[in-house]
Parts: C-alpha cells; structure tokens; sequence
C-alpha cells in the first residue's frame, strides 16, 4: 500500500533532493572526486554481491541468478555510463537526463 505524503513531508522531499542534485552536479565537475565515487561505488557493489550470494545460499539456491544481459549484479560496469556524461546547459546529464538545469 503507497504511503500517503504530507504537504511538509512532500516539501522536505523536495529540499532534500535539490540539495541531493546539487551534490552530485558538483561531484560531476570535479573529475577526482567522480572517480574516487565510480571506484568505491564499484567496491560497494562488490561487497553487496557477495552478501546476496550468501543470502541466496540461505535460501537454498547455490548463487544468485543472472541478471538481464548475463552478467551478476556485480559485474555490470558501472563505470561506462558515467564516462558518457555531457555538458548540456551547465548541468550534467546522464542516460536518464537526471541533471538538467534548472
């Protein structure tokens, strides 16, 4: 069942994710803090494979089953869609136009 908002919650929401946006534009223009984001993004990937597989085990399967294009969750990389970024408008935009200027 969807959870009813609130006027304040709504607009704490809308707070908080303009703060969360500006975050990231700033992240996308500093290439070293991207690329130290993109590597531990990558290491936490990692680390929740692994507890999936364990999670799976408990449940009885022997490992986690393949994702859409045959790779495990961990294996996509992550990296390649965000090395496609472009500059429009003097935001940054991504596959799904999550950054664009307000």
């Amino acid at each position: 069942m969807p959870t009813v908002m609130t006027a304040q919650d709504k607009k704490w929401q809308a707070e908080d994710d303009a703060r969360t946006l500006s975050q990231a534009t700033i992240i996308y223009g500093d290439p070293g803090r991207l690329e130290r984001a993109q590597q531990k993004a990558k290491e936490m990937a990692e680390k929740q494979k692994e507890e999936a597989n364990a999670m799976w085990k408990v449940a009885g399967s022997k490992k986690m089953p393949q994702q859409g294009s045959g790779s495990t969750l961990g294996e996509r990389n992550i990296g390649s869609s965000l090395g496609e970024r472009k500059r429009v408008s003097g935001a940054f935009r991504g596959p799904h136009n999550v950054f664009k200027r307000i």
